[in-house]
């Protein structure tokens, strides 16, 4: 008895690895250029829902256009001037969406963009796929309660893992943000401090030659 469960475990978390498709995640870091529009598709099925998490992390003032289209090519979510944002499509229409990231208000400074799609099956469960392993098994009382207590733990252990992993990316997307915006405050810092140093130096060296001016001995003096 105990080598069935042992081989039904087995087969659970083989399966739990490598067939769910309840949840995807792709993250991606772009570089869209000047007067340049960049766009991206994710496919999609019926009764999924889809969450898109964009930030601007370097470049300009750290905006952006941007926009989700359904397959029908109607524009679902737009946006102007953006940050950063997060949007979710619950249902969505069968078929390839849009994500748009324009830059084409800006000619002359690059926007670097951090994005996240999330597609999550709201069906959930396991799909046909996953199903395959119960062939393998007689179902009986005390084998069912077992093994729906299992599947409930690797589901709630596979839903954590999930959203560490999407926490973490998050996190360094932030980090990456705000290490960009460190680095160019620091510049502008040097930059200022520098044109004060020159225009107080070039202060005092007018100063110095008014004066000298002003008591030089070869000036004619009219009694």
């Amino acid at each position: 008895m105990l080598s069935k469960y042992v081989v039904v475990a087995l087969l659970i978390v083989c399966t739990w690895i490598n067939g769910n498709d309840a949840y995807r995640d792709n993250d991606l870091t772009v570089l869209v250029a000047a007067g340049r529009k960049e766009c991206f598709y994710q496919s999609v099925k019926s009764g999924q829902s889809i969450d898109v998490e964009y930030q601007v992390i370097d470049g300009g003032e750290l905006d952006i256009d941007f926009r989700i289209s359904a397959p029908s090519a109607i524009a679902v979510v737009t946006e102007f001037r953006k940050n950063d944002g997060i949007h979710t499509i619950d249902p969505t229409d069968e078929g390839d969406y849009e994500v748009c990231f324009d830059n084409t208000f800006s000619r002359i400074t690059s926007k670097t963009i951090f994005f996240e799609i999330i597609i999550d099956n709201n069906e959930g469960g396991m799909d046909e796929d996953d199903e395959a392993w119960k062939k393998f098994v007689a179902s009986d009382e005390t084998y069912g309660d077992k093994l729906a207590s299992l599947e409930q733990s690797l589901d709630t252990i596979k839903s954590n893992n999930a959203k560490i992993t999407q926490y973490q990316v998050m996190l360094r997307a932030f980090e990456a943000k705000d290490r960009n915006i460190v680095e160019r405050n620091f510049m502008r810092i040097n930059f200022w401090s520098l044109t004060n140093i020159v225009v107080m130096l070039s202060v005092f060296a007018l100063q110095i030659f008014m004066v000298r001016n002003m008591f030089n001995d070869k000036k004619k003096v009219r009694t």
